[in-house]
């Protein structure tokens, strides 16, 4: 096992920020055995300017100078607008899901999917013919009527934004066309940093989508390199046996049409709450009193998602996690065998649903999880660049995980975000993000370092995972 890096300060340009309180997940200890009351759930709250000060500090926002006249005053209403800022970008996120949906959807028509956003422009930048045909399936669908729960989800977007069925063809190729136009500008970023140096290419990465729409999506992979993490951060003597009883997954994330995959055969469901558990418990880091895991978004959707599921554990219902594998992504065997494994831990296998006939080479199987863990759920509406929570003495979180969400924010967002987290957290507690975070940050997070976590054999694609522990 590569050994994570000890150098502090490695990343001085690098970012870190934003992302959501979701939902508290109360597992009765690594032993399933039957589910206790949970704890009130804690309340999300505005971060305060005592609070922020020293972050406002290094960054130096218009506006926000320190020792000026009214600076709290302006920092409040600074701060609310920034909440509603951060939560108008759901709905674009929502936008580029459906574009997704559009390039890689087997449910709503049988023609062929595209290979990626490149696909939907031609030389000209208007609508590919092959694009074009896919949008006129997915309006044609919506307005047959939703068949399923992504087509449903669709069709009260389009609603609540006052698109009428005349509408759907021009409101979805217009959006789609925005949406390819949109990552062939990130991808333009990243091939003119691909030139610099590697702390320049991480620097980049680490807030690309800083202005981008809050995406709910969410794929397996990630998890794999956070458990890799915790995993390596274990033999290393940094989290010890018993160690972990609260943890926070801030952004857990909604599959609904990934950006990688797309898989959308099955319904829509979540996976890092589940997975960050089954890796503490599986590393034998997991505390003999109850094991409580606290999700944290801001959207809507997912919430919902979390108290549904919560809803349905309590009645003594399984939550049932399809895992599609796309056999020619070239997974490293490390990678395959994680996907093996997922959930085996919290539940037992099933019959995962048939492969649509337009995904030859995936492979699927299903897990269906005890409903004592997804019993004690619960959903915490936080934005974490703007608010935080206030938990009592001994009930900090342990660890905090937080994956494809903080790119989404620039590097005074990051910031207060680190500072929200860090909050949150108990006194040796763990936090760790795939991105790069910024060098400026509260001085209670101490960086640990990075671990890189190949996902394809040929080491083309994975994750790199940064380690924080409060201070």
């Amino acid at each position: 096992m590569t050994p994570m890096s000890r150098v502090a300060g490695e990343f001085r340009k690098s970012r870190c920020a934003q992302a959501c309180l979701t939902a508290a997940l109360l597992f009765p200890g690594a032993l399933g055995s039957s589910p206790q009351t949970a704890d009130p759930t804690p309340k999300a709250r505005f971060t305060s300017y005592e609070e922020a000060q020293a972050t406002v500090r290094r960054y130096n926002p218009a506006g926000l100078q320190p020792n000026t006249t009214g600076v709290e005053a302006r920092w409040d209403h600074w701060i609310r607008a920034q909440d509603a800022e951060v939560r108008s970008r759901v709905e674009r996120g929502v936008e580029d899901s459906i574009s997704n949906f559009i390039l890689y959807g087997v449910s709503f028509t049988k023609l062929p999917r595209l290979s990626g956003s490149e696909e939907a422009l031609d030389q000209h930048g208007s609508i590919t013919g092959t694009a074009e045909a896919r949008v006129h399936a997915l309006a044609a669908a919506l307005e047959r009527g939703p068949r399923n729960e992504r087509l449903q989800f669709i069709r009260k977007f389009l609603a609540r934004r006052g698109v009428p069925p005349s509408d759907f063809d021009s409101y979805l190729a217009g959006n789609l066309i925005r949406f390819a136009q949109e990552q062939q500008t990130y991808q333009k970023a990243l091939d003119e940093t691909g030139k610099s140096d590697a702390e320049e290419v991480m620097s980049v990465r680490g807030s690309l989508y800083k202005e981008r729409g809050l995406s709910a999506d969410t794929s397996l992979l990630p998890n794999f390199a956070i458990e890799e993490t915790l995993r390596a951060l274990t033999s290393k003597g940094v989290l010890k046996p018993g160690s972990i009883r609260r943890i926070a997954v801030v952004g857990p994330g909604l599959d609904f049409a990934d950006k990688r995959e797309g898989y959308d055969f099955y319904p829509l469901q979540t996976l890092q709450p589940f997975a960050v558990l089954e890796a503490v418990i599986r590393l034998g880091i997991a505390g003999d009193r109850p094991l409580q895991v606290i999700t944290l978004d801001l959207n809507d959707a997912v919430n919902a998602h979390v108290a549904g599921l919560s809803s349905r554990g309590r009645k003594g219902q399984p939550y049932t996690i399809q895992l599609p594998r796309d056999t020619r992504a070239g997974w490293s065997d490390p990678a395959t065998e994680y996907w093996k494994q997922f959930g085996t831990i919290l539940g037992v296998g099933t019959k995962p649903l048939p492969v649509p006939d337009a995904l030859p080479s995936l492979e699927s199987r299903a897990v269906s999880i005890r409903p004592e863990y997804s019993a004690s759920m619960a959903a915490i509406d936080l934005n974490i660049v703007a608010q935080t929570a206030d938990l009592a003495d001994g009930d900090g979180f342990d660890l905090v995980v937080a994956t494809n969400i903080l790119v989404y924010y620039d590097l005074f967002q990051q910031a207060l975000a680190m500072g929200n987290i860090a909050h949150t957290m108990t006194v040796g507690g763990i936090f760790l993000a795939n991105n790069a975070l910024p060098a400026e940050h509260d001085p209670r997070l101490k960086f640990l370092g990075r671990k890189h976590v190949p996902f394809a054999k040929d080491g083309s694609y994975g994750d790199d995972v940064f380690a924080y522990r409060r201070q």
